[in-house]
């Protein structure tokens, strides 16, 4: 079948907006029906408040003047202009029709016309003992040249996952160790103003500090200017920072972090587990474990609707995965960015 034509989506067109969002209704319902439901207001507000560090085009191939698929595209506005990324989703009923390589192939030349030379795409795969998952995205990725450079592992906690008194007991030993060098901060929505530039700091770490397999991936630098940018754009989509830091007393800088992302959304019953990093300065002192809990009763008590929170740990990331382990982090699946280089 054919009649196949690809476009560029754009936000004000109601119509092809509910249509693309079917398309990944659809898949989701077919390929990880156990994962989180992909969310309506996070996907049409996306469109309209893009990442203010990103180009994120989303390409729709459109038959008879419904979507059949998607490419929701990035592209690094910043740093790393060499790079692009795409996640490629095609209606269940639609498949096997060649509607993935039409996509795939779109997203390579708009690509290679911004000047980006490394791609990726990523797909799911399984883990262990996890959810069996079909083969067919990596066989797509591999099939179109694309080799596999990272892997993760995704995992899900219920907010009441430990006992009381087993959580109770974890955060003091937790505390017992970070001493009293410590101050501990907590906060829901944007970062007070105060602590913006010190968190533009530790969040301009990241890339150097999480494992990222073979990507060719350089660091970025987050500014100010970004996170203001970046908080103006979660309150637009209704999604709410809880996140609880540690500050050095003899510096005054962040050297730790986490944040888990709820939405406003009262029957949305998912939150997702954002980066967790501690300065290499500061580890061994249990802070990784320390701000996570404080972090997961805050969630409790001001998000009553959530149930689960979700990550995904690259699966050479050993000392966080221990850590959510034993927080009652639990195996879904793993996926995988697969890379292709091409001439710049």
């Amino acid at each position: 079948m054919s009649n196949i034509q690809i476009v560029e989506l754009d936000p004000a067109d109601d119509d092809l907006v509910a249509s693309a969002f079917e398309v990944l209704r659809a898949a989701h319902a077919a390929d990880a029906p156990e994962a989180p439901a992909p969310h309506w207001g996070n996907f049409s507000l996306g469109l309209v408040h893009p990442d203010p560090a990103e180009h994120g085009p989303t390409f729709v191939a459109v038959r008879d003047g419904e979507a059949v698929g998607l490419a929701e595209a990035g592209y690094p506005r910043r740093e790393n202009l060499h790079f692009g990324w795409a996640s490629i989703h095609v209606h269940p009923d639609h498949r096997r029709q060649g509607i993935g390589s039409d996509l795939l192939n779109h997203f390579i030349e708009d690509a290679k016309s911004r000047g980006r030379s490394t791609l990726t795409i990523d797909t799911r795969l399984t883990w262990e003992d996890g959810v069996e998952r079909s083969k067919a995205g990596q066989l797509f990725a591999e099939k179109h040249g694309f080799e596999q450079a990272l892997t993760w592992i995704n995992r899900r906690c219920a907010v009441d996952a430990l006992a009381p008194e087993t959580e109770q007991a974890l955060l003091e030993q937790s505390q017992a160790a970070a001493g009293d060098a410590y101050e501990i901060v907590s906060w829901i929505g944007r970062t007070p103003e105060h602590l913006v530039d010190t968190m533009a700091r530790i969040d301009s770490t990241i890339l150097e500090e999480v494992p990222l397999g073979d990507l060719e991936l350089g660091p970025e630098t987050i500014d100010a200017e970004l996170k203001n940018a970046r908080a103006d754009r979660n309150e637009a989509m209704g999604v709410n920072a809880v996140q609880t830091i540690a500050i050095d007393k003899a510096t005054g800088e962040a050297v730790a972090n986490t944040a888990v992302f709820a939405y406003s959304d009262p029957e949305y019953p998912d939150a997702f587990q954002g980066i967790t990093i501690v300065n290499p300065e500061h580890r061994g002192h249990r802070l990784g474990t320390l701000l996570k809990i404080l972090n997961l009763r805050l969630v409790r008590e001001n998000f009553p609707q959530v149930r689960h929170i979700w990550t995904d740990n690259a699966d050479v990331n050993a000392p966080m995965i221990g850590i959510n382990v034993v927080l009652g982090y639990e195996i879904l699946d793993g996926g995988a960015e697969f890379q292709r280089k091409f001439d710049a």
